[in-house]
């Protein structure tokens, strides 16, 4: 999953400046359906705290 990932943020130009990836699993990370999905973060400087 990782690989596909980094081969994204290398089509998105994102590679070299950084990126967050954030996984959200549950009910109580927001979800309403179950299943897996990555979020990929990125284009500005992001913050120590993710909320």
């Amino acid at each position: 999953m990782f690989e596909v990932i980094n081969k994204i943020a290398k089509e998105k130009n994102i590679d070299k400046t950084g990126f967050r990836v954030i996984t959200n699993c549950g009910k109580d990370a927001g979800q309403t359906v179950e299943h897996l999905h990555f979020h990929i973060l990125a284009g500005k400087t992001l913050g120590e705290k993710i909320v």
